[in-house]
């Protein structure tokens, strides 16, 4: 019995094994994608015309497009562990 896989399935395995790859040379794995988020209470570290930065205790920067905060402020974020986005932001 011959097994030949089809364009359209080796297509599909090299898609998975990049995203794979990707996962592992940036540090992370597929779990942290289905994790559930944290939330954590920060300050408002920089602002930057319509930017924020805020950092949280995993120590990676995480910013704020069109932020409506102000330098020092303190705000609850959600994210996920290892991941530089931010799910949601509110004022503490």
């Amino acid at each position: 019995m011959d097994f030949e896989l089809s364009p359209k399935w080796l297509a599909l395995l090299f898609a998975v094994g990049g995203v794979v790859v990707v996962f592992m040379l940036m540090g992370g794995s597929l779990t942290q994608l289905f994790s559930s988020g944290i939330q954590e209470s920060v300050l408002v570290h920089l602002k930057e015309g319509n930017t924020c930065v805020v950092e949280a205790s995993d120590g990676i920067p995480r910013s704020i497009n069109n932020c409506p905060y102000q330098k020092g402020d303190n705000i609850t974020i959600s994210y996920k562990q290892g991941l530089p986005a931010i799910e949601s932001h509110r004022v503490t």
